[in-house]
Order: structure tokens, then C-alpha cells, then sequence
């Protein structure tokens, strides 16, 4: 990698993540150093575009947009800020609601914006605007670290933390699994209008997790609305992920309500895939690891092994729930289960995955809330997953592969994923995608980057805002490349560093083709699964 290149990115992961310098990072897990391990490099993509030459500066005051009219909305404030970009960097911050209750943040260039509008999506249940300093895997785009994007994103309709108790609201779901995100681009548009004298020349879409649904659930349903997506881990099965997420908890607790994987196995387990299957797995369908290998002998039970009853589980874990999903926990993601559905004290069912799952049963998934329900109510069969996707289709799920319309208007779409992703399994980007390539023309508008060893998001081992490594590829770039001068993404460079911003990773990853032919292990926990549902 070129050392300017990793410059930009030691100098925009702290921006990310809302650091104040590397030294506020959490510290790496207790494990020897990985060693960086290439792919064997083909040819890099063309280089990237510099700033578009054609900039254009405010025609009003910032403040003035404070009296904005906007379409179904209106301004709360709007004022001058700093932002710490490449240096520290001026812009318009403009907040408001979208009626009924969308928060939404928009922040304008003070000068040279380059006519490029990037909207970024949220995460999880969202609840909250998400940070606008750099949008996500942009690490390394010009007009982003100068300041020269108009940037913009918006709560959803809800402001919550805790319980999804909004989801009583019909208005709310509506807004969460199908609105938000296309009200707010053309709210967006006229507040760049009141401030430039005329709308972006060119929009694009950003998100990772509910994000990359949000991505998908626009190419299919608004196709027109924004010129390129970058649709990151996409959650766009999120219906059935309510069932694999509820799997993943129940399956670890024994009759007596005992947690029975504990998050002191991980660390041995891990080692065990590693050992089996490589430090970098390519494919994990590719892996063949048994749990059982590490089966504990009579009598015996160090963190070294596996109990009977822990194989189980961690088969199940492998295999996902009896094909209501499109498989289950990847190989490689071990350490990421810690703290979501294998938890260092207590019960699973404290946990973060057994907090979503509920909201899901009770608030979410059905036409009536149930506010009682327990994840011990749940039913892994097919009436479940047909009950859940009666209401996931109409307004969660992203599943649609035909993009036609969509490619129609010139649209490009990225999609990327981490093949060691605890959170949402890759292969239902896998599977998805394929559905796509299968409608035929896809290379002439879609890419799919399957990540090795890149965890949710590209962030982990850990669910939180400091994780222990990050993996920091530019896709936004290549992106806008495409959109705007035709130049087609090839090799993306994918390096991944620590949590002192050292480089432990450094590959170079090609498009993924989800139709090549795979030939799995023997024995592979993650391969023929068998989904249920279709695309």
C-alpha cells in the first residue's frame, strides 16, 4: 500500500469513530499479532478522480435556511460548524424533522462543493442521525476529507435506545423499514437547492448493516432516486434474521436456564478454525472444521475444549436454524460471538442478540405487538418464517433481486461484505447476489466484494465503537468513479489495521462471483443449508 494512502486512513479512523486520538482505542484481544497475508495482487483498479474541477460555492447564508420551505419538513436550526476533516474544515449544518418525527441532519460545504450528495444510512434499529464526518468507506475519497460533499441522514421516525416500543406505531415501521431514507433525499435536495440555486448533480448511498438494506430497499423500490448505493453487510433478509438470532440464544442455554457455551472457549475454539482452516479464510464453505475435534475427555472440562453439550451448540451455532435462514455463523467469527449470544456472566438472554430478537417478536415482526412474548415462545419452523415474512416483505425485507429499472437509469450498486461477519451471516449477500447475476446483465452495474476474515461492517472482533481491528478499503471512490466517468471497480484494496492503527492485514480482493461453482469441504457446518425461502 502506498504510505500516503495509509496516511489518510490512520488519519480518518479516529474521525469514524469518534475518537479524540488512537490512544482512546480499545486494546487488542489477548492474542499473538496476525501476520498480513495478500491475496496474490492482480492489476490495482484506475486511480482515483481528484476533486471535480467545477465547484460551487452557497448563494445564500447558512443561516438563512433556518426559514427554509422544505417538502413535509421543516428546519430546527441551521448554523456554521467545524469539523475535524484533513484539517479542520467548515460546513452548513442543517437540522430538522421530516413529519410525523424524522430527525434528519444535512451538512453543506461553506465553499467548493463539488455538486456529489451522499446520504448514509444507520444501523441496527437506528433511533439516532448517525455521524456525518466521513461517511463509511470513504476513508481515502478527496471531496469527503476536504469538506466538499453535502452529507445527510436522519433517524428513521424514532428516537429510542432502548426497548422498540415505537414499533406500536404503524406510522413508525413504515418510516424504519421503508420511507425514511427516500423522504429525506428529496428533503435534502431542496435544502441544497435553498443553499446553492440548484440540486447535486449526482447522488449516492452509503450505508452498512440496516444501512445495506436501506441501499438495497432503494434500488428496488425508488430506483430513480440516487445515481450509485454502497450497500455494506445488507440486512435485507431482516424478517428471517429475527429466527437466526433467536437460534443463536436459545441454543446456548441448557434446560435449567445455564449458559452453556461460555466466552471462555472462544479464544481455543478460534485457534482450532484457524489451525483447520488458515489465519485468512477465503471461503468458509471452503472450511471443513468439526467441533467435535475438541471434544473434552470424560471427566474433563478446560477452556482447552469442548463439552458434549458445547459441540452441540456450536454446531448449531455453524449450521443456523434448520434452513429459516441462509446458514448460520460463519467460520473465522468466533470471537465475535463473545458478548452477543455467548456472554462472559449471566445469561445469553441478557445479551444484545436476545434484546433484538425480542424487539423483533414483540414490537416489530407481527401486525399486533406482543409485549410479552419470550424467545422461548419461538417456533424454528416454516409457519413462523412464512407469519414473520408477511409483514417483512411489505415493508423490511430487501429481497428483490431484479434491479432492472434500476440499471435502467444508469444505476451502479457496490455490495460488500465480511466473510467472518457475526452479526448477519454473508451468506445471504451470497445468495442474494447470485439471485441477481441469475437475471443476467449484472456486470454492467453491480459488484459484490466478499471480505476475508473482515468482520460486521468491517469492524471487530467486538460489537462496539472501538473495536480491536477495522478493516478501512475505499469503496465511495470507486463508486463515484463508475458513476461518473464509466471506469468499472476491479481489485479493491482492503487493508486492516488495530487498535494502535497498525496494518495486520493487507489484501487485495477481487469481485466476487456468487454463480462460480463451489466445491465445500467434507463435512462444512457452512455449506448446503438448504435456505427455505427465495429470491
Amino acid at each position: 500500500m502506498r504510505r500516503h494512502t495509509m496516511m489518510v486512513f490512520v488519519m480518518a479512523i479516529p474521525v469514524i469513530l469518534g475518537l479524540a486520538a488512537p490512544a482512546q482505542a480499545a486494546q487488542p484481544l489477548a492474542a499473538p499479532a496476525r501476520a498480513a497475508q495478500p491475496l496474490a495482487a492482480p492489476a490495482r483498479a484506475a486511480q482515483t478522480l481528484a476533486t471535480p474541477a467545477r465547484a460551487a460555492d452557497p448563494a445564500v447564508s447558512c443561516g438563512s435556511l433556518a426559514s427554509a420551505r422544505l417538502p413535509e419538513a421543516s428546519v430546527t436550526s441551521a448554523a456554521v460548524i467545524t469539523v475535524q476533516l484533513r484539517q479542520p474544515t467548515s460546513m452548513c449544518e442543517v437540522k430538522g424533522v421530516i413529519r410525523p418525527a424524522t430527525h434528519f441532519t444535512v451538512r453543506l460545504p461553506v465553499s467548493g462543493w463539488t455538486g456529489q450528495y451522499v446520504q448514509v444510512g444507520c444501523g441496527g434499529l437506528c433511533g439516532a442521525v448517525p455521524g456525518l464526518d466521513l461517511p463509511p468507506v470513504g476513508f481515502s475519497c478527496a471531496a469527503a476529507l476536504d469538506g466538499h460533499l453535502v452529507v445527510a441522514a436522519d433517524d428513521t421516525g424514532h428516537t429510542a435506545s432502548g426497548p422498540a416500543t415505537w414499533g406500536g406505531d404503524n406510522r413508525a415501521r413504515l418510516e424504519f423499514g421503508l420511507l425514511s431514507e427516500h423522504r429525506l433525499r428529496y428533503v435534502a435536495d431542496a435544502v441544497m437547492k435553498a443553499y446553492f440555486g440548484r440540486g447535486p448533480a449526482h447522488r449516492y448511498f452509503d450505508g452498512c448493516s440496516t444501512g445495506g438494506r436501506q441501499a438495497l430497499n432503494l434500488a428496488q423500490r425508488f430506483p430513480g432516486d440516487f445515481d450509485g448505493l454502497l450497500a455494506g453487510a445488507p440486512a435485507n433478509n431482516l424478517a428471517p434474521l429475527a429466527l437466526l438470532n433467536a437460534w443463536n440464544v436459545t441454543r446456548n442455554i441448557d434446560a435449567a436456564g445455564r449458559q452453556i457455551l461460555g466466552s471462555g472457549k472462544l479464544p481455543a475454539l478460534h485457534a482450532a478454525v484457524v489451525k483447520a482452516c488458515g489465519e485468512v479464510i477465503q471461503d468458509p464453505r471452503r472450511c471443513g472444521f468439526q467441533p467435535s475435534s475438541m471434544l473434552c475427555r470424560a471427566g474433563r472440562d478446560t477452556p482447552a475444549c469442548l463439552t458434549p453439550a458445547q459441540v452441540a451448540t456450536v454446531t448449531d451455532f455453524y449450521r443456523g436454524p434448520r434452513g429459516l435462514y441462509n446458514g448460520g455463523m460463519p467460520y473465522g467469527s468466533e470471537l465475535g460471538w463473545r458478548g452477543a449470544f455467548v456472554v462472559d456472566s449471566g445469561s445469553p438472554l441478557d445479551g444484545p442478540t436476545a434484546a433484538i430478537a425480542l424487539d423483533w417478536f414483540r414490537y416489530l415482526g407481527f401486525a399486533r405487538v406482543q409485549p410479552d412474548f419470550q424467545l422461548s415462545d419461538v417456533r424454528f419452523d416454516t409457519a413462523t418464517f412464512d407469519r414473520l415474512n408477511r409483514l417483512g416483505d411489505a415493508i423490511y425485507n430487501a429481497n428483490n433481486p431484479d434491479l432492472s429499472a434500476f440499471r435502467a437509469r444508469g444505476g451502479k450498486i457496490i455490495l460488500y461484505h465480511g466473510w467472518a461477519d457475526p452479526s448477519i451471516p454473508p451468506f445471504s449477500t451470497v445468495d442474494y447476489y447470485a439471485a441477481v447475476q441469475k437475471r443476467g446483465g449484472s456486470q454492467s452495474y453491480a459488484r459484490l466484494y466478499m471480505i476475508p476474515a473482515g468482520y460486521h461492517c468491517l469492524f471487530g472482533p467486538e460489537a462496539s465503537t472501538t473495536p480491536s481491528e477495522i478493516g478501512v478499503p475505499e469503496f465511495l471512490q470507486p463508486l463515484m468513479d463508475w458513476v461518473e466517468r464509466g471506469t468499472a471497480p476491479g481489485v479493491v484494496n482492503v487493508p486492516t489495521v488495530d487498535a494502535k492503527f497498525q496494518v495486520i492485514r493487507d489484501l487485495d480482493v477481487e469481485p466476487f462471483d456468487a454463480l462460480a461453482p463451489v466445491r465445500p469441504a467434507p463435512g462444512s457446518l457452512n455449506a448446503g443449508y438448504h435456505y427455505v425461502g427465495g429470491y
